[in-house]
């Protein structure tokens, strides 16, 4: 049977996976989620829907990608040599996580207040409203697919 090790390395490597769990994990839930409340066509539900989903993006998602991104990097730093940023698999998944924090920072979040200032103005059944949230919805959508990406890259390990 292996030995169990506890180290920097492994422990920085359980962060990282982690909090990779909990970022996709959680936007693949939450588009789940916003596939079956856009099919109710209920304008009250998907908005709170959206002001639901704005408060755990920048509460659990945005922290989590940020714990993810510092971990791997720690990570590559304490793995003796293993892994270093001239690996192709290390560098498509730093610009892959660079560009999913820029969409959820340069996007998704400035959208979510249009989202939450569409709902004073016009209510939350609105025509405008529920453009806005079909918008951050197919961008989340698209942003998922990235983070889907990362992940296969991160397990095949291109490159190496």
């Amino acid at each position: 049977m292996a030995e169990l090790v506890v180290n920097t390395y492994t422990s920085l490597k359980f962060v990282h996976v982690l909090s990779a769990v909990v970022w996709v994990g959680g936007a693949a839930t939450l588009q789940v989620f916003a596939i079956r409340i856009t099919a109710s066509g209920d304008g009250l539900r998907i908005a709170t829907f959206a002001r639901d989903a704005e408060f755990v993006g920048n509460r659990i998602y945005l922290p989590s990608s940020i714990i993810l991104l510092v971990s791997g990097i720690f990570t590559i730093h304490e793995s003796s040599g293993a892994w270093s940023y001239d690996q192709t698999w290390v560098q498509i998944g730093l610009a892959m996580i660079v560009v999913s924090i820029a969409i959820g920072a340069g996007f998704i979040g400035p959208e979510a207040g249009r989202i939450a200032r569409a709902i004073e103005r016009h209510g939350p059944a609105s025509a405008e409203v529920r453009h806005h949230i079909n918008r951050i919805f197919l961008v989340s959508r698209f942003e998922l697919v990235l983070l889907l990406i990362v992940i296969f890259d991160m397990v095949v390990k291109p490159g190496t």
